[in-house]
């Protein structure tokens, strides 16, 4: 026990240094974008090559996206690979690393064009006030992407099947009608493949929602521990907690896209852009995207760990014994080498979920109860 506390804090901190590095090398990127004037001399050769404005906007983000994709690889593949293998939590081969990653690549690829050509249609034609289109368009694409991952997204990256074990099913399912949930399926996602670490999820909206729960966890766990990391996610359904989500979401989206609006409009002038919505000043909107959006991270962590809370508190009253749970998050804590107690700063800007001991701690006063 004592050398796995010692593993987990080491395996936090090394993940922890490498989110800071990355902050800051992105924050690097986009400044020398800027000042070395790279960011200008390829919008005008976008530019020169084409005259529709969303075509330029187009080949600007694709040869933007391949510099910075290029330049992250090297931490990205420490931090995906490397890292993991060196605390024996990955079970993925160098070549399944390298076709994750371009698969993640291809889908994420769409669907951040399509938001980028979104965001500058809003700045060409709405100016000072693009921040509402967007944010309206941020909801609207958060939605169908919630629709649509269960069912195209999820099973493009991971092989999901309906739960095998008809036994543990049956109880899973009564137990989500005694919670008042409606379930039309459990899913079994194989993460083994890749990965040591357990997890369960629920993803998606009404009929098209499903709850996941990883082939690591149905391994290595009781029926009646499983059945309590399941209560947690019918507490999350319950609860109405993507919803919530959602409309937090949108709340702290709104006030990151103002903010941003309010620096960046000041800006462009002084750094010598013409208006808004000149793609040489890319770099600059995503420094401000950047900076603000990292000083309102501790307010949405704070508000899921919240959620995360009363999602524990909502498994502890629905399942017989919550010493389940306590054995649970105990043993996901071990084999995920999570931190139990992360330090106040960590927790605020890297925790949305509350420290695992602060989770057992919650069971242990259910249990003195």
């Amino acid at each position: 026990m004592e050398e796995n506390l010692k593993q987990s804090k080491q395996y936090s901190k090394l993940k922890v240094g490498i989110s800071i590095i990355q902050f800051i090398m992105i924050i690097a990127f986009f400044l020398v974008m800027l000042f070395s004037k790279a960011s200008v001399l390829l919008a005008d050769a976008v530019k020169s090559r084409f005259e529709n404005f969303y075509l330029q906007v187009g080949l600007y983000l694709i040869i933007f996206g391949c510099i910075y994709y290029l330049i992250f690889l090297p931490l990205n593949f420490y931090e995906g690979f490397l890292l993991e293998h060196k605390f024996h939590l990955s079970n993925q081969t160098l070549a399944g690393w390298a076709i994750r990653s371009f698969k993640k690549l291809l889908i994420s690829l769409p669907i951040l064009l399509l938001a980028a050509e979104a965001l500058y249609l809003a700045l060409r034609y709405c100016g000072d006030y693009w921040w509402l289109p967007v944010t309206a368009a941020w909801l609207f694409m958060t939605v169908v992407l919630s629709k649509i991952a269960p069912i195209l997204i999820i099973p493009l990256l991971y092989k999901c099947r309906p739960l095998a074990d008809n036994e543990l099913k049956e109880k899973l399912l009564e137990l989500g009608k005694r919670c008042g949930v409606i379930i039309k399926d459990v899913f079994e996602i194989k993460l083994s493949k890749e990965t040591k670490k357990a997890n369960a999820a629920v993803a998606g909206f009404g009929k098209g929602r499903r709850i996941l729960l990883g082939d690591t966890l149905m391994k290595n766990y009781t029926a009646d521990e499983i059945e309590s990391v399941f209560a947690h996610e019918l507490g999350h359904v319950r609860l109405l907690h993507t919803w919530k989500i959602l409309g937090f979401g949108t709340i702290v989206s709104a006030a990151c896209f103002y903010l941003t609006s309010l620096l960046f409009g000041r800006s462009v002038n002084i750094l010598g852009f013409e208006n808004i919505y000149n793609i040489a000043a890319f770099p600059l909107l995503l420094l401000f995207l950047l900076l603000v959006g990292f000083a309102l991270v501790p307010i949405q962590n704070g508000y899921s760990r919240h959620l995360e809370k009363q999602a524990d508190i909502f498994a502890l009253a629905r399942t017989a014994d919550s010493q389940n749970l306590a054995s649970a998050l105990s043993k996901l804590s071990i084999q995920n080498l999570s931190d139990p107690s992360p330090g106040r700063l960590v927790k605020l800007f890297f925790y949305d979920h509350p420290p695992i001991a602060e989770r057992l701690a919650y069971c242990n006063q259910k249990m003195a109860r």
